[in-house]
């Protein structure tokens, strides 16, 4: 039996579906039973102007039809592919056993968020080769300041997977740069689900002008390393 869904608020006037993107789905038989992941999918996608607008406010809605693959089974649908804070522990556990990896990267902890999660740092950078180290120009990177845009995080890990790969060009890099890496910024509002907000409700791409450190932690602390 097919299924519709149908997503109301939506504000902008245009969106990726209109042009082909469909939807995410998970399905918990498919994962146990065949080892297949998030997929896209979906039917009759459409994307338009609904009659739900408070005065001068649009909205938009998302539609699509699905059917479903098994009875009696868990389903997920999304956005963007997910890429949770449990995702990047895992891979910097994985840095930290590499023995070349780990040569070159280290991995500090930045601060802690407002729930207490910590905010990682990476210091990649070749290590000096004799007595004094020259100074080298530093690159800042951060990713994910908004939780909900997991793109930004799968970007991240591109960028990562390559300066600390073994080709010519990153060891160039590495030999002429300090690369700062700060690849979750806000981990509460990965971790609770939130798209855009922390947990004291605020777009914390607005508050680097804050002086209320306590509550933008994160924030705070990478204006600080970035004055460095």
């Amino acid at each position: 039996m097919p299924y519709r869904f149908t997503i109301v608020n939506f504000t902008k006037h245009n969106s990726l579906y209109k042009c082909g993107l469909r939807p995410l789905f998970y399905s918990e038989a498919d994962a146990k039973k065949h080892e297949v992941g998030w997929r896209r999918t979906g039917d009759e996608i459409k994307y338009y102007k609904n009659n739900a607008g408070q005065g001068r406010r649009q909205y938009f809605s998302l539609t699509w039809t699905f059917q479903f693959p098994h009875d009696q089974d868990t389903c997920y649908f999304a956005h963007c592919y997910p890429y949770t804070c449990s995702n990047l522990q895992e891979y910097l556990v994985a840095i930290s056993k590499d023995p070349v990896k780990s040569k070159f990267c280290k991995i500090h902890i930045l601060c802690r968020s407002l729930a207490g999660n910590i905010v990682y740092v990476l210091t990649i950078t070749s290590p000096p080769r004799s007595g004094k180290g020259t100074k080298k120009a530093a690159v800042i990177l951060t990713a994910r300041v908004h939780p909900g845009e997991t793109n930004s995080s799968w970007v991240m890990k591109g960028f990562l997977d390559y300066i600390l790969g073994d080709s010519d060009k990153a060891q160039l890099l590495r030999d002429n740069f300090v690369f700062k890496v700060v690849p979750m910024l806000d981990p509460d509002g990965v971790i609770v689900g939130n798209h855009r907000c922390s947990l004291t409700g605020q777009d914390l791409n607005r508050k680097y002008g804050s002086n209320m450190k306590k509550f933008y932690p994160s924030i705070g602390y990478t204006r600080n390393m970035i004055k460095r």
